[in-house]
This record gives C-alpha cells, structure tokens and sequence, in this order.
C-alpha cells in the first residue's frame, strides 16, 4: 500500500504553520508498527508543492490530510486534486477541525466533495481510526467502494451512492502513548531538521479542563495520556545533537509545567542546555494550576520557558459561561514575583467578546495582569472554531452572538491552478460587548502590543510608574490620544481601524468572494493578513521614531494631567536610549550600525536591578554633572540570529510577526558599550 500523508501549511507569503508535521508522522508510525500486511510504503508532506509533483508522478493507494482551521481548505483543494488524477485514491480527512453536533457533521461533510473519509478519533487522537480504515482497505484490495460498505470505528461519510451520512462507532482513546514509535527515532523526521521550521513534542495528550472555547475541552479529552518520560528524554536528545542550538523547541501540551514528569524533564532540558546550548527558547501553553511546580520547571529550564497564563477572562459570570477554572490571581501574582528574581517573563491572555464580558470588565482584567506583572497581554479573538462547544448551535443562540468571517491571516496561495482561501467565524459583539466597544478595545490592545510587547520599550514604563502612572493607565492614556501621536504612526492606527473593518464578512460565502476578488492585493499585503500582528510590527519596526516621539509626549502629559512630579531631562534621556539600542528594519542594516549614545545615568544598571531605586540614583557622577558616552551595538550572535529568521521568514510584516514570536523582544536591541572611562561634564545638575 502506497500511503501519502500530508499535513500542509500555506507558504506563499510566510510559513502559516512552522512546526514539523507531528500529526501525520505519528499516524505514519503508528501504522507501521501495527501494520501486519505487505510493507507500507509511507511519504508524509509538509509543502503544497511537494505533494503536487508527487501527485502527479504517481498518486498513492490513499492520501491522508490534515484538518484545521488554518488548512482546511487547502488541504480539501488537495483531496479534489488528488481525485482528479486517480479516482482511485481513497482521499482521508482527519483532524480537530470537526463539528460536535451531528446534524452539523453532515453539513459539514457534505461539502466536503473531494474528501472519502474523516477520520474522527477522539479529539487530537486518530491512530487506532485511521489503522483501522487502512486495514479495511486493504482487505478490499483497496476498493473505496469496498472499504465504505459498512461502517468503521471512529470514521464517518457521506455514502455516495444513496447520500447517507455513515458515522462510526467511538473509538476508545491511546492510555500509553509509548505504543506510538517516536518518529524522530525511526528518522522520520530528519528531512525537516535544516528547513527552519521547529521541533514539535507532545509529552502528554489531554486536558483536565472543559473551555466551551476550546476543542481540547470536549469530554473524551478531559482524562491525560503521557508518553513515558524515557521516550521523551530520547526524542529530546535526538534533536539536541541534531539541530542549531537557536532551533525554537514546541510542546504541543495544553498544560506543560502542572504534572509531576515535567519536572523531571524540564531538568533534563536543563542537562541539555548545558552540553548543546539548545534549546534556548521553548513555545508551549504552561498549566493553568499548580503554581509552585510551574515555578520549579520554569527555574530548571533557565528562562528558555515564558510563562503563559491563559485567563481567557477574570469575570466570573464570563468563567461559569465557559466552564473555565483560572489560575488565581494571588497564585499568578507569587509566580510573577519568582519570575522577577529570575529575571523572567509572563504572559497573559484574553479573549474579545467572551459571552457575559463587557468592555469594562475585559478592561480590568487587562489591568490585574499589568498590575500582576504581565509583560505581555494578547488579547485573541473569539473563534467559533468546530470542535469547540460555543460553535454548537445551542451555544449560539444561548448568548447570542453576533458574527462576522474573516479571511485567515497568512493563508492563502494558487498552487493548482486556483486561489485558496482559508476563512474563520469570528464573535465581534454579544449582548454584553458593542461592536463598537470591540473597535475599541483593539486599538487599545495594538497600542498595548506595540509600546508594551516583552517589556520591549519597558524603560519608559518604568520611570512612569516610579513617577506614579501604572502601565495600565499609561496605556489608556496612548489610546485615548492616539490622534495627537505623529504621522507615521497616526496613520498606521488609522489603516488598522479601516481594515479592521474591512475584513468581516456577513457570510463565509461573501469573504471567498471577496478574497478571490482580491486575491492580488491579499498576497501583496496591501490588505488582509493578521492585523494586529502586521500593524504591532510596524508600529515596532517601521515607525519607531513616531511611536518612540509619541511615547515620551504621552508619559509627560499623563504625569502633569496627574501632578506627579518628574524630570523632563531624565524622560528625554530615557527615550533617546531607547532610540540608541532599539532595531528596526531593514534589520541587516541597523544590525551593523553603531548609534552613539550619551548619559549621566547607568540605565541598564537600573534595568538589570529591576528599576527598585529610583533612576536618579543612578547616576555615574553622585552630583550628576558629568556624563558619559556609549555606541549601541548589536552582538554578533544576535545579528546572526536575527538575520536567520528574518531570511527564513522575511522581513515584511507577516513575516515578522511569525519570528519575533520566537524570540524575546529585548532579544531585538542593541547593547550599550562604553567609548572611554573618562566622563564628559554634562552641563547640568542632577538636582
């Protein structure tokens, strides 16, 4: 049997998904392992283009896809592709992306006229369904009519012939997931370890929690299934003498760091950070519970590991709506404090238009991270993603949601001769929550990601708040009096709020027409892509002197408005630092440059010292009148870095608002060096 199996990300304009293709390599694996027919022959694709020429050179027995919501339409172009050149090919869809609700499965099916099967094991789980079609097939000497004559376990379909909807019986879930053979050991693979895209893990399948938002909260996902930690180890060390030591590693856990084994290996990661310098920086969904042990993995991996905290919501009519528990508060705010003293980060994150959330709270929940120390908030839209209960219809007429479509950012592209649009429901008002009020909230939420991303302006805040103005209202006072910044940056929140308009549809139907009208201007980036992540990234890089004039504007009218007292010079001299170390694009150019820089205050003292004395204190002279001079440079390392990621995913926006999330944004500085040891007079007092 000849089995391709491909789990493709759109690449025309960025990489959509930049991780190996775990998934379809465990379903490889898996039926290699259990397969006690003839040799199966197994190819697995991660590029559109690489399953067309195969496709075309031969098309396989069967060609499984991958289904989410950033691929689902590409991965159905493929199925009708494949159809078209051998009817023959028995075509398999499988993947989360899948309604709970049956009458909504066979709607959903039925448009799904290139697609055989879709294999619906528990959620995030197809091997023992997908084996057992395989061996169906093979039994009927790979006759699709053959194979769909009676149903099969964890598979459904639209019967072809009469137009029945055929669902198969459950499946019951992998308890020991060690009886799926590592696929980085069977060098599977290995052909995906030089193309930059990072190593996926997954160390434990489940989740204790039931988020309607989420399809990791359906009820066959709530027990936890792990691979032995022996097996991780070895899939760890595989990759450790194997790939660059900058290689970003993923978890693919829901809750990493609250189970008693992440510990465990979160030491061995450390083991590892020692002998090969990797990894360096770990992209996963830390646990929602559990705070002391959460501290102990994010100690043992020596600040590779941000912490995320993914509240969703602090309101608790909003937690009982969505069946969601939350970390307290008080925890977060003890493991925020661990943090600080390590020199570490967290993040949390929110989501618009929650049922039950009105703007007011969504903003005080904003407020209690900022003041619990959060360095990053995100603030995601609601998705009604299939799979997840709120897209249910029930759920939907409940709280009454109003939705619009949007085209999903980054994905689309022609590879067989037809614009590919990947398209997404989104909640953009309830009841509770105005579309207005949602407008709103992201302008506040870009200007937030702009100024305030990974504490990458952090030291301008800092003075603020030793003045008396918390971040949080600092950040209410930039997007109140976003008209007054100056033009680069005005017209760059302006475009934001236009096209923020601009990409909501009424129907799914209405956004494909539109995008496949506007499919040039799409891929140019004149319009469409993610939003908030294209208009951060040039608020950060292509407008930073604006954003940085308009910073230092705002911190000076927000503390007068107040009367808090400050120093005009040392806030002059705190941005002019920053406009000193701060990148920009293009990066190859400011990567190489030196700024010079003047100073009677050791900023990055105050900095490393975590700003706990005020910055006057500071001074290198105690009278204040001397300063001395410094050039920015970028490390070389930090070049190299930087220069890497931006020729992997490029230097435009959307490519990169994908890199930057791989990397820490004080990462993307400059470094002050001394010019000489003998200070200069500066010609004023400290006072």
């Amino acid at each position: 049997m000849r089995l391709f199996l491909a789990d493709l990300g759109h690449n025309l304009l960025t990489k959509s998904s930049d991780v190996y293709p775990l998934g379809v390599a465990n379903l490889a694996t898996y039926a290699q392992g259990h397969w006690t027919a003839e040799p199966l022959e197994v190819r697995i694709f991660r590029e559109p283009q690489d399953l067309k020429r195969a496709l075309d050179q031969g098309p396989p027995d069967v060609l499984g896809l991958s289904n989410y919501a950033w691929n689902e339409e590409l991965s159905h172009s493929f199925a009708r592709y494949a159809k078209a050149r051998r009817p023959g090919t028995l075509t398999v869809m499988g993947g989360p992306n899948f309604p709970l609700v049956t009458s909504v499965k066979e709607q959903f099916l039925r448009a799904l006229d290139g697609v055989d099967v879709f294999v619906d094991g528990p959620t995030y789980e197809g091997e023992r369904a997908f084996l057992g079609l395989l061996r169906r097939h093979r039994e009927e000497h790979y006759s699709i009519e053959g194979t769909l004559q009676a149903s099969i376990p964890g598979n459904h379909w639209i019967d072809r012939r009469t137009g029945e909807f055929v669902q198969g019986a459950e499946v019951t879930r992998i308890q020991d997931l060690d009886e799926i053979p590592s696929p980085y050991l069977s060098g599977l693979l290995d052909p995906f370890l030089s193309t930059g895209y990072f190593p996926m893990m997954q160390i434990a399948r489940g989740c204790p929690f039931t988020c309607a938002f989420c399809n990791s909260g359906v009820k066959s996902n709530n027990r936890v299934f792990a691979h032995s930690i022996e097996n991780v180890k070895a899939d760890l060390l595989y990759l450790a003498e194997r790939v660059k030591p900058d290689t970003t590693l993923c978890f693919a856990d829901d809750n990493f760091g609250m189970y008693e084994r992440d510990v465990e290996i979160a030491d061995y990661i450390g083991w590892l950070q020692d002998r090969y310098q990797w990894p360096r920086y770990i992209r996963t969904t830390t646990g929602k519970n559990r705070g002391e042990r959460i501290i102990q993995v994010l100690r043992k991996t020596r600040g590779a590991l941000p912490m995320t905290v993914a509240v969703q919501s602090m309101n608790p009519v909003v937690l009982k709506n969505i069946k969601r528990d939350n970390i307290k508060l008080s925890t977060y705010m003890e493991i925020q404090k661990e943090l600080d003293s390590m020199g570490m980060q967290s993040y949390g994150e929110l989501i618009l238009c929650l049922p039950g959330e009105s703007k007011a709270s969504f903003m005080k929940a904003v407020e209690d991270l900022l003041d619990a120390g959060a360095k990053r908030i995100s603030a995601h839209q609601l998705m009604l993603l299939h799979g997840a209960e709120l897209s249910n219809p029930d759920q939907r007429e409940k709280f009454r949601f109003e939705t619009r479509f949007r085209v999903v950012a980054r994905n689309i592209a022609d590879y067989i001769g037809e614009p590919v649009v990947e398209v997404e429901e989104m909640v953009v008002a309830t009841p509770d929550f105005s579309y207005a009020d949602y407008l709103s909230t992201r302008v506040f939420h870009l200007l937030l990601t702009v100024f305030h991303y990974e504490g990458n302006f952090e030291e301008p805040f800092a003075y603020a708040k030793a003045c008396g103005l918390k971040p949080f209202d600092l950040a209410v006072h930039l997007s109140q009096h976003w008209r007054e910044s100056p033009e680069d940056l005005r017209r760059t929140i302006e475009q934001f709020l236009e096209d923020s308009e601009r990409e909501l549809f009424p129907t799914r139907e209405a956004c494909l027409q539109w995008a496949k009208a506007h499919y040039t201007e799409l891929v140019e980036g004149s319009v469409g892509g993610n939003l908030l992540s294209r208009f951060s990234m040039l608020g950060r890089f292509f407008a930073t002197d604006a954003a940085l004039d308009f910073l230092e504007s705002s911190i000076g009218r927000a503390l007068s408005e107040r009367g808090l007292a400050f120093d005009p010079a040392m806030l002059k001299n705190l941005l002019q630092y920053m406009r000193a170390v701060a990148l920009r694009v293009p990066f190859a150019e400011t990567t190489a440059s030196e700024v010079p820089f003047e100073s009677p205050w050791d900023i990055e003292r105050w900095s490393k010292e975590g700003y706990s004395l005020p910055l006057g204190q500071y001074a290198f002279d105690p009278q204040g009148r001397e300063q001395r001079r410094f050039l920015a440079r970028t490390a070389p390392e930090t070049r190299a870095l930087i220069l890497s990621k931006v020729a992997t995913f490029g230097e435009h926006p959307a490519g990169l608002g994908k890199f930057t999330r791989t990397m820490f944004a004080r990462d993307l500085r400059r470094r002050l060096e001394p010019v000489d040891s003998e200070p200069r007079a500066s010609g004023r007092s400290h006072g």
